[in-house]
């Protein structure tokens, strides 16, 4: 991640501390890897090491621990990512979850990366947020990303 990105997330963490969870140990991303079938993106790995997850603003990151505000059920990469999948939901298969926009619809990362929103009130229509999870939490933090 670039250093204005450590930069704004240490701020805003300083200021809200009570928004992030635990840090992740590299054994337990290592293996929610393994239990989801995906590779995270390393700039997602370095956020988990650092934060475990987090809420930034309003919107939830999930990731390895869970945060205060988040569901009891729903509150882990794991958890949601598997929660979507079960739901049967169209083209997802091979994203992990980080994050939804409160209306029912998963936030994830595809293979390459890329941060993608699938809504289901447009027929599952898949929105591009960013190009990568920085990118995203770059948006997070300035509050840009649905321009």
């Amino acid at each position: 991640m670039s250093n204005s990105i450590w930069t704004k997330l240490e701020e805003y963490f300083q200021t809200y501390p009570q928004d992030m969870a635990q840090p992740a140990i590299t054994e337990s991303i290592g293996k929610a890897e393994d239990s989801l079938g995906v590779n995270f993106q390393e700039s997602y790995k370095t956020f988990l090491k650092k934060y475990g997850g987090a809420c930034i603003g309003s919107k939830l990151l999930y990731g390895m621990e869970k945060q205060k505000d988040m569901d009891e059920k729903l509150s882990t990469v794991i958890n949601v990512t598997n929660f979507y999948r079960s739901q049967s939901w169209p083209d997802i298969e091979d994203w992990y979850v980080i994050s939804d926009d409160f209306d029912g619809n998963p936030i994830g990362c595809k293979p390459d990366g890329s941060v993608w929103l699938s809504d289901h009130d447009a027929g599952f229509e898949q929105i591009k947020l960013a190009d990568n999870f920085e990118e995203f939490l770059h948006k997070l933090l300035t509050d840009t990303l649905y321009q």
